[in-house]
């Protein structure tokens, strides 16, 4: 049994071509980094579309917004080892 990951939510939305780059990229680094991605779909809820929309991709760690629109791998990964702005959770595991 792995032991929990760091929470990160993703909004996103259909046919948002900058998600599926974000997917892509999450997908790489997620393991790697410990993280437990939640996708969250904005499409046809009014409160999550004014919040989001001209944001997508967003990712949200600890409160704090991590990434918009791109996902910047180096400023990720200093997120995750609390780095500067970090979430100061926890650093990555090593091998």
């Amino acid at each position: 049994m792995r032991p929990p990951g760091i929470p990160l939510t993703v909004y996103t939305a259909h046919g948002c071509c900058l998600c599926d780059d974000a997917r892509e990229v999450l997908g790489r680094l997620a393991p790697e980094l410990g993280l437990d991605v939640a996708w969250v779909h904005i499409d046809g809820d009014p409160e999550l579309e004014a919040r989001w929309r001209t944001e997508i991709p967003v990712g949200v760690m600890g409160g704090r917004k991590v990434f918009k629109y791109r996902v910047d791998e180096r400023v990720l990964r200093n997120r995750v080892a609390g780095g500067p702005g970090g979430s100061g959770r926890r650093s990555p595991a090593r091998p």
